[in-house]
């Protein structure tokens, strides 16, 4: 380490005793080119970790924290022994992206309970990994391209084992990197942003600033337009947040896991430099993002194309991408900010997150996993054992194990942040004295949370206790959700018995005094049941309701409700009360209360009515626990905005058509393809509505397509209505279409009285001299598109290694009078 910053850091930590400094007669020196200190003797001279933060605040470190608590405990334990070693088994040893999470996950799980059986195991995997990076570490071009999970990793499991073979690594990457990358030399632009939270992280357990200038200087690059573009999808610049440079950007836009790991390093950077026009350009894209990009359930992702970001309040529930590693990021994303302002309400949004968004990326066991995390589901998806491009399951496993980081906070002012309801016990040290502080509590599932202050003498120091936001009327900030119906009761806060006055200062209650042992703060949050509803400008939930109780957004699914959920009607008037249920879903806290649900009067789909119905609403954590079948977060408020599966048309018998796109694997949430959605009746948003199913075609150049209704007897037919889908992307509108009916078997087109068009957002309608028929045909020939190698290209939106063309296009109604 050849900086004075890191001599000065390495005479303090000698000073504190963290290190030993080589004996006199023997200097520190510099060793051929490698940059990191070493003694005369070759040997590196690799101090104690010591974190470096230069936040206004920093996390209690999970050493200091024990959790034992009855909701995350058992997520922990199932975490630790089934999760970790199911992913490992099913990794390649040189995935280094993926397995370093895995390694980064044990090194917490290390600190949380010490295991000679796992650290032995783990050092195994260490030494395959670094195995397969000898050879990309020995050139500036090679070692840009590992990981920045590597790096995060190799910090974390020298800090929790002492052990520093994969630090020493992670150094002398990051080492050739700085040798051949920055201001006056190359330059590279990624597609993922790993590598820059992870020399983040290397700056912060080392105190080597060249590590993070490093990251600005790889966040400065993006967005310049004067060399040829590197990196996987540096093409594609929208989706790798390369289209501006970063301190122009004011939108989420792009790759929503890229996207927060680029947040991330900007949100460090913008305060280890100083610098407002970071911290600006990070604050205006989390407005975007919250105010009119994030589902209710705290994730974000709604297209899926790129697994992006949509327009403001583009939120569909059915093609939700919601990527579980982007909930992740929004966990890191949300804590980092916290500790830069001490505002809480980034700590409901990384809440929200965590208790929907993220967890529910696991399955209760430990052994099935969620890459997409839709709102709504017609019975078609579910949980994988594992899947081709398996980035979550890591991501969820080293959230899990972290999560005691994230309840925790303290500062050099002597003050303590209460962020999270956890059952646990924390050691900090504020105003000198080592304080244990003790939660005893039950949440999520009830709000009363009994905190003890245990400092070992009396001294001053400051307790902020977070009220969530959702204790008042804020259910997010901005109006992108309301809560309806009335105020609860407000929370309240009692000291030794004495009540204290609910006075919020950015989402916290400041208890400023000189705290005794046996001391004890009483926190009672009511948790109400809630129903929220979107804004307006959210088309898939308009006339529709969620229901929310404390941090949890709740679902109706299947087994619950009589085999469906999608017919469910719950009134803005209706009673819902709660129980909790020990033995449903390894014990959850339950909503219930007469409601209504849609059934037929008749075999048909237009004659519906309302019915008494009994819900019962799970967290929609524990969803897709017990099988495939129906969910909805969001429910109808009125009977005509609820569904049940459609019916052929009286006078059809049967449906045919020369094939659809198959689904093959239900572990991806593509919930179309569905031949009855074209006779369901319903009425579409626009072309590109994605809220519900409709049903795609990709013939062959020089095969048309066709669908065909059978009818049950001769049937006098003179109109067609067809309405076309479009997703912008590779499902195009038709080229033309055009109706036959089958007369002595063989098929004859209509006489026109009209021409045919092919309507945007809206039906297209024809209509022709009157037929009698046994059956009708919608003959279609799509749009042939053509890419080329190297293109962003269908069916997957990855680069192709060959040139095709590709037809394809969908239909969301077919109507015959």
């Amino acid at each position: 380490m050849s900086s004075i910053d890191r001599r000065r850091f390495l005479q303090a930590a000698a000073a504190m005793g963290l290190i030993t400094l080589p004996p006199a007669g023997r200097t520190l020196g510099y060793a051929g080119t490698k940059k990191r200190l070493v003694n005369t003797n070759g040997v590196s001279v690799i101090p104690t970790l010591q974190t470096v933060e230069n936040y206004s605040v920093q996390a209690v470190p999970l050493d200091q924290v024990t959790i034992t608590d009855s909701f995350w405990r058992p997520r922990m334990e199932a975490n630790r022994n089934v999760s970790l070693d199911y992913c490992l088994v099913r990794f390649e040893s040189g995935s280094v992206f993926n397995v370093a999470k895995l390694v980064e996950a044990a090194a917490y799980m290390l600190t949380d309970r010490a295991d000679q059986q796992l650290e032995t195991s783990i050092d195994g995997t260490i030494n395959e990994m670094l195995a397969s990076l000898d050879s990309r570490l020995e050139n500036p071009d090679q070692a840009v391209r590992v990981s920045g999970h590597f790096l995060e990793a190799a910090t974390a499991y020298y800090k929790a084992t002492g052990k520093r073979q994969i630090l020493e690594v992670a150094l002398k990457a990051a080492d050739q990197i700085d040798q051949g990358y920055g201001p006056e030399k190359d330059t590279y632009i990624s597609g993922h942003q790993g590598l820059k939270m992870g020399l983040i992280a290397l700056y912060r357990n080392t105190g080597d600033d060249r590590y993070w200038k490093l990251a600005k200087f790889f966040a400065d690059e993006r967005g310049k337009e004067d060399y040829e573009r590197l990196g996987e999808y540096a093409r594609d610049r929208t989706m790798a947040q390369d289209h501006a440079p970063v301190i122009d950007q004011t939108e989420a836009v792009g790759h929503c896991v890229r996207a927060t790991f680029l947040y991330i390093p900007m949100t460090d950077i913008g305060t280890l430099a100083q610098s407002d026009a970071y911290s600006d350009a990070v604050d205006a894209i989390w407005q975007d993002t919250i105010h009119y990009k994030t589902y209710l359930t705290g994730g974000i992702g709604s297209i899926r194309f790129h697994e992006q970001f949509g327009e403001a309040y583009e939120l569909p529930n059915l093609s939700a991408w919601n990527e579980t590693c982007a909930a992740y990021g929004m966990v890191v994303w949300n804590h980092r900010l916290f500790l830069r302002d001490k505002d809480a309400k980034y700590i409901d949004v990384m809440e929200r997150v965590l208790y929907n968004a993220l967890l529910v990326g696991v399955n209760l066991q430990g052994d099935r996993f969620f890459y997409q995390n839709p709102l709504k589901s017609f019975g078609d998806y579910e949980r994988f054992e594992w899947i081709n491009v398996p980035c979550c399951p890591p991501n969820v496993v080293r959230m899990v194990a972290s999560v005691g980081e994230y309840i925790y906070a303290s500062g050099p002012s002597n003050e303590v942040y209460v962020n999270l309801f956890v059952d646990s016990t924390a050691q900090v040290t504020l105003n000198e004295t080592t304080v244990t502080l003790r939660q005893d509590t039950r949440y999520p599932w009830d709000g009363q949370v009994a905190l003890h202050v245990e400092p070992e003498s009396a001294t001053r120091f400051t307790v902020h206790l977070r009220i969530p936001g959702w204790t008042g009327d804020t259910v997010m900030p901005g109006d992108l959700y309301q809560f309806i119906g009335d105020t609860p009761t407000p929370p309240t806060v009692r000291l030794n018995g004495d009540p204290v006055p609910l006075i919020v200062e950015h989402g916290y209650i400041r208890l400023d005094r000189t705290w005794n042992a046996g001391d004890l703060i009483e926190l009672d949050l009511p948790m109400p049941v809630r129903q929220v509803v979107a804004h307006p400008n959210v088309e898939d939930d308009r006339d529709r309701v969620a229901l929310q109780r404390g941090p949890l957004v709740y679902c109706a699914e299947w087994p619950d409700n009589g085999g469906r959920a999608l017919n469910i009607v719950v009134p803005d008037d209706a009673e819902l009360d709660t129980e909790f249920r020990p033995n449903l879903l390894e014990g959850i806290q339950v909503i219930s209360g007469p409601v209504q649900a849609i059934e037929r009067r008749d075999n048909s789909n237009s004659t519906t009515h309302a019915v008494p119905h009994q819900l019962t609403a799970i967290p929609y954590y524990v969803w897709a626990n017990r099988g495939m079948g129906e969910m909805a977060v969001w429910m109808a408020r009125t009977p005509t905005q609820a569904w049940l599966p459609p019916l052929p048309p009286k006078q059809i018998s049967e449906v045919r058509t020369s094939g659809g796109v198959q689904k093959g694997w239900t572990g991806y949430n593509d919930q179309n393809d569905d031949l009855a959605s074209v006779y369901d009746g319903r009425e579409p948003l626009n072309s590109a509505d994605q809220s519900h199913r409709f049903f795609r075609m990709r013939p062959p150049v020089g095969q048309p397509a066709w669908l065909e209704y059978v009818f049950k007897q001769p049937t006098e037919i003179s109109s067609a209505e067809t309405y076309w889908f479009d997703d912008k992307r590779f499902c195009k509108f038709p080229s033309s279409w055009r109706i036959l009916y089958r007369h002595e078997d063989r098929w004859h087109p209509v006489a026109t009285r009209d021409p045919y068009t092919v309507a945007h957002d809206t039906f297209s309608t024809v209509t022709f001299d009157p037929v009698t028929t046994t059956a009708v045909r919608l003959e279609v020939e799509p749009q042939t598109e053509s890419y080329k190698v190297g293109d962003i290209g269908p069916p997957g939106a990855l680069f192709l290694d060959e040139d095709i063309e590709w037809r394809e296009f969908g239909l969301i109604e077919w109507r015959v009078t």
